[in-house]
């Protein structure tokens, strides 16, 4: 008799359940791991695809910051005006690229064509201006960042008042 079938046929009956449940045990456990890595998997997952949308839209307010401050330094440097007498009550100009001053943004009327994009780091942005006259003495601009985040899309508005003073 060789010595594995006499520990077998020797040994008793609970040491060869403790065997058996020993495999199980192993089972559960790696059972219990494979759950626990497919759901940090998840998380970091999770975590890419946010970071990813929050460095657009960090990117779109950048640009859109860019895109008013063109406006007050227009602001700043002309008459009233010569700020508010080549800008279309109602009207939307494409600003992708930033004009020379605000006479040359007429020709930027019109809102922008899917052509029109602007790229910001890997990213494709369309920048557009909505400009509203109050009154006389008074306009308003909307800059409006539009952008897609996987299938949907996004956009951000920034809102600034000019007054004549």
């Amino acid at each position: 008799m060789s010595v594995i079938s006499r520990a077998a046929v020797g040994e008793p009956i609970a040491h060869r359940a403790q065997r058996g449940s020993t495999l199980v045990e192993i089972l559960v456990a790696v059972t219990i791991i494979s759950l626990v890595l497919t759901a940090v998997s998840a998380m970091i997952s999770m975590s890419v695809k946010l970071a990813e949308s929050n460095e657009k839209k960090q990117l779109a307010l950048q640009k859109a910051e860019e895109a008013m401050e063109f406006f007050r330094k227009e602001r700043v440097i002309s008459s009233w005006y010569s700020f508010s007498t080549p800008l279309t009550d109602g009207a939307t100009y494409c600003v992708s690229s930033l004009p020379e001053d605000v006479a040359s943004l007429s020709a930027k009327l019109g809102g922008c064509s899917n052509s029109d994009t602007m790229e910001a780091a890997r990213y494709s942005f369309q920048r557009q201006a909505v400009v509203n006259f109050n009154s006389v003495n008074r306009l308003n601009i909307q800059i409006e960042m539009l952008w897609n985040d996987g299938s949907k899309a996004k956009n951000l508005v920034l809102e600034q008042s000019f007054e004549n003073y």
